[in-house]
């Protein structure tokens, strides 16, 4: 709809607002992609708005210099997944589906270092998980394997993903395997998820509302974002939307339920009915509130993973066969995601994921068999019950008891002095698990609270690991830069901190160390050059 963009500016906009720490070569593939992959969608059926003239309608989305993002009413994501499950079906694509993945099976290398016997992966072999309905264990074997199990925002108490999801799983199961993580303190909190009632605290808001003209005020009626981001106002970069509302309520502007207002009450409700049904019916349904007379409460929440599994330009982990692609992996966002990056990541990487996992299978004659006596997968699986079959017994209050604590000393303005309380605070709580879970009896297994429990706890497990991440990695990146903010260190630090961090296992614990950007070349560094603002050098919250 702008005939001045092109995928160059783009990636620019991607580069810039991630703060200078993705890599741009992995940028650069998103965004020449992007046509190609929303065309497949609309070859499949993909019912995106159109304008009268029959062009697919795009509209603004936070941070973005033209108007990118193709929709569906406001529930995108939703009909992507109608589209591709389409395509699923009609390929005749078995789903073997409710089963919670606990563990990856490898085949080992062993190497003697500096005398001490080190296990380095080298295949992956398959998978074991928990089968909820039948409430049994199961083995796969397998080929190649594609990790795609998201983020992990919900190890935050506050947070737009839903209860069931984004405990950080695929993270916490690579790890184990021996892939680094990169970037984990790089959490984004979208500006506007609901306050209000209790029940929904966290609920997204989605960012199309403020894409149609949706104005944020304080208490005051005061249009805030000006003080903040003239440039851009509401839609300005996320990190910097989010911590002006916190500002906001931290300096007493907030409502009554600690938020600010989202108008759109100047759009007809013709217009509100057709660009935003979704959120029209989720705020009726929700809290009573009708948008097309009255004002929204929301506030941020935390909804967006840019850390992530280190993987190359073709989704490759470093164990042989493991591939990974969507939220699960870090590098192509930064330090800030832009609106409407995140599904065209998932439709572009997904689809590269996909393409390498089988290339790499098919050069197999047959799927690896696991008699190695190096590899876990030689065990009968009844083995595997001792170590997987574990439970807490109070897992909920555990896991309320993390994520309360990283609301505390993680969020979205951090200080070294509460994130060494947090890192000490995760250490002992991670020693607590340990001491606390206990195997689950043969004759308890087939109990739905005793399953249910069991998979808490596994969230629990996989929360205490990329908790632990992410404190230790913002405790290193002494700066601010993009999602991540340091009130003891306010501005950006490009001398020493122009760099991804991260984290790797080493005989049983987590280290840290840091490691330069790749320089930006070609065409697209003389774009951000002479077309776009610099880094911003001197910033201040």
């Amino acid at each position: 709809m702008d005939p001045k963009d092109n995928w160059m500016i783009h990636a620019s906009d991607t580069l810039i607002e991630g703060e200078h720490i993705a890599d741009y070569e992995r940028v650069e593939v998103l965004c020449k992609s992007a046509p190609d992959a929303i065309r497949e969608l609309v070859n499949w059926g993909a019912r995106f708005h159109r304008e009268q003239d029959g062009r697919l309608t795009q509209r603004f989305f936070g941070a973005h210099t033209y108007r990118r993002t193709v929709f569906y009413e406001d529930w995108t994501g939703n009909e992507i997944v109608r589209v591709l499950m389409k395509q699923v079906n009609e390929r005749k694509i078995d789903i073997i589906d409710n089963i919670y993945i606990t563990k990856l099976l490898l085949k080992y290398n062993l190497e003697n270092v500096n005398g001490y016997s080190n296990s380095l992966p080298s295949k992956i072999i398959g998978a074991i998980g928990v089968e909820i309905k039948e409430k049994q264990l199961v083995k796969f074997n397998c080929k190649s394997l594609i990790l795609a199990s998201g983020g992990y925002t919900r190890v935050y108490s506050i947070s737009s993903s839903r209860n069931y999801e984004h405990y950080g799983e695929g993270i916490e199961l690579a790890y184990e395997a021996g892939v680094d993580l990169v970037d984990m303190e790089m959490v984004q909190f979208h500006p506007t998820g609901m306050v209000w009632p209790e029940n929904a605290l966290g609920t997204l808001a989605t960012e199309a509302i403020r894409g149609e003209g949706g104005i944020l005020l304080n208490s005051n009626n005061e249009r805030f974002m000006k003080k903040y981001y003239p440039e851009r106002m509401e839609l300005g970069p996320r990190d910097k939307v989010a911590r002006a509302i916190f500002n906001e309520i931290a300096e007493g502007r907030g409502t009554i339920h600690k938020g600010v207002w989202l108008d759109v009450t100047h759009l007809s409700l013709k217009k509100i009915l057709d660009r935003l049904p979704t959120m029209y019916k989720q705020f009726k349904d929700i809290a009573g509130v009708d948008i097309s007379k009255e004002k929204m409460e929301v506030g941020p929440t935390a909804h967006y993973s840019m850390g992530g599994l280190s993987v190359d330009i073709n989704c490759k982990t470093k164990v042989e066969g493991l591939f990974a692609a969507g939220e699960v992996i870090s590098q192509i966002h930064g330090a800030n995601r832009l609106g409407g990056n995140s599904l065209l990541d998932t439709l572009v990487f997904g689809k590269i994921a996909g393409r390498e996992a089988s290339i790499y299978a098919k050069q197999l004659q047959t799927p690896l068999e696991d008699t190695s006596l190096e590899s876990e997968a030689d065990m009968d699986i009844q083995k595997f019950e001792k170590d997987l079959f574990v439970v807490l017994d109070e897992p909920l209050s555990f896991r309320k008891e993390i994520q309360d604590l990283m609301n505390q000393v993680a969020g979205i303005v951090r200080s070294a002095t509460n994130l060494q309380k947090g890192l000490d605070k995760i250490l002992t709580l991670k020693d607590r698990f340990y001491s606390q879970i206990r195997i689950l009896p043969k004759n308890e297994i087939k109990n739905d609270k005793n399953i249910e429990n069991l998979i808490i706890t596994l969230e629990v497990r996989s929360s205490l690991v990329v908790c632990e991440a992410i404190i230790k990695s913002a405790f290193m990146r002494k700066e601010s830069r993009g999602a991540h903010f340091r009130s003891d260190f306010p501005t950006i630090n490009n001398d020493e901190w122009h760099v991804n961090i991260y984290c790797t296992k080493e005989y049983g614990k987590m280290t840290l160390y840091k490691q330069n950007v790749k320089e930006v070349k070609g065409t697209l560094k003389e774009v951000i050059r002479d077309h776009l603002k610099p880094i911003h050098n001197n910033e201040s919250e």
